[in-house]
């Protein structure tokens, strides 16, 4: 104890500061340090939920990028299969309207044939009464004149 002497130490006073500072040091320990450590803690523990839930998200993503993709590719050809049967239809009709028409055309042509020979028909049937008519006109004329004559 000589030492603490030489040094000018009292070893009661420093029995009472290394209590002091034991009782400081709890202190801070249970009050400072232990809750400063279960911050951290909880904060490393919110940053690792987050760096999970955003690796989390972004499979969800490519996962949901892949999903459009197969979506929109088979809206795609359900598009084009609806485009290609309104096509087929399209044509179908038109086949058929252009069939009708052709049929109606003919059906007007031989009913224009038709009705032009019986025009035809009529007209020289016509032509020949009026023909009769002037021959007779004519052999009346021819006769009168005779006996006049």
């Amino acid at each position: 104890m000589e030492i603490l002497a030489v040094f000018g130490l009292d070893w009661k006073i420093l029995l009472i500061q290394m209590f002091n500072f034991g009782v400081v040091l709890l202190l801070l320990r249970r009050f400072l340090y232990r809750p400063l450590v279960n911050m951290l803690d909880e904060r490393n523990a919110k940053l690792k939920r987050g760096l999970e839930d955003a690796a989390l998200a972004a499979r969800e993503r490519e996962a949901i990028a892949v999903e459009r993709t197969g979506i929109v590719s088979a809206a795609r050809a359900e598009g084009n299969t609806i485009v290609e049967g309104v096509r087929k239809d399209a044509l179908e009709r038109e086949r058929l309207l252009l069939r009708e028409a052709e049929e109606k055309s003919v059906a007007i042509l031989t009913e224009a044939k038709a009705h032009a020979e019986e025009e035809r028909a009529h007209i020289l049937r016509e032509s020949e009464r009026e023909v009769a008519q002037m021959a007779v006109l004519a052999a009346e004329k021819i006769l009168r004149e005779r006996r006049i004559a």
